[in-house]
């Protein structure tokens, strides 16, 4: 049995939009170890960049497998918040529909994201996970939840943020 840090993890790449190695992530496919490993190097990037076609509504959800089971122009965060390279990227690329597809416990930064995208002239939809990520629900049941995304104006805003 290895001793390496990722020892008994799959390791899934992200590439920015030259195909350069941008992050990566390791996910256990044991239940008794720890669930997933980041490197040790900031977040701040576009995830799977070289996947992403600008000019269609992109996704944004959590997690790399959560990206790979939404498939069609999903962006995962390695995290929870949107930080600033895939922020300035989504203005200047000029994308005009974001599904916004974060877990419930990331509900306040979901709300000040939405904020900032309608702003900015971008149509936002919020994806309401039933309590189980994309990874979980799969790719069809995925689908489904994207297409009964309700588009948020300002008075669905005002409702977020009175709930916060």
């Amino acid at each position: 049995v290895s001793q390496s840090r990722y020892a008994g993890m799959v390791i899934i790449p992200s590439y920015d939009e030259d195909n350069r190695l941008n992050f990566y992530v390791g996910r256990s496919y044991y239940k008794e170890t720890v669930n997933h490993k980041n490197p040790p190097v900031s977040k701040d990037i576009v995830g799977f960049e070289n996947q992403i076609n600008w000019n269609q509504p992109a996704t944004i959800v959590e997690g790399a497998f959560d990206a790979i089971s939404s498939k069609r122009n999903a962006i995962p965060l390695f995290g929870k918040k949107i930080l600033g390279n895939l922020r300035s990227k989504i203005l200047t690329r000029g994308v005009k529909k974001l599904y916004l597809c974060l877990d419930k416990d990331a509900f306040n930064d979901s709300v000040k994201e939405i904020e900032y995208f309608l702003n900015n002239g971008i149509e936002v939809y919020l994806v309401q996970l039933t309590g189980k990520d994309p990874n979980e629900i799969g790719y069809l049941s995925m689908v489904e939840t994207i297409q009964r995304a309700k588009k948020v104006d300002f008075f669905d805003l005002v409702k977020l943020k009175m709930a916060i």
